[in-house]
């Protein structure tokens, strides 16, 4: 069930980049599933966990840095 992972180092940037051309091809297969394709139907599926996916990630890491910057700022404040 594990699938095999790729780590790539993508600026704020480019995460938002994808995820707009994710929102935009969630559009187009909504529509095609509408229009009764089996296809576009489990493509839509897949996408939609995915879009689930990169949320998740980004909220991940977006909390991550806000525990090491206040991390940091304590240390500063009380050495």
């Amino acid at each position: 069930m594990l699938d095999n992972l790729n780590r790539l180092d993508l600026t704020a940037k480019d995460i938002e980049l994808i995820e707009a051309a994710l929102h935009t091809q969630k559009k187009i297969l909504a529509v095609q599933s509408e229009a009764g394709g089996t296809g576009a139907r489990q493509r839509l599926s897949d996408l939609k966990h995915l879009i689930k996916r990169v949320n998740r990630a980004r909220t991940q890491h977006s909390t991550r840095q806000n525990i090491s910057w206040s991390r940091m700022a304590r240390g500063f404040f009380a050495g």
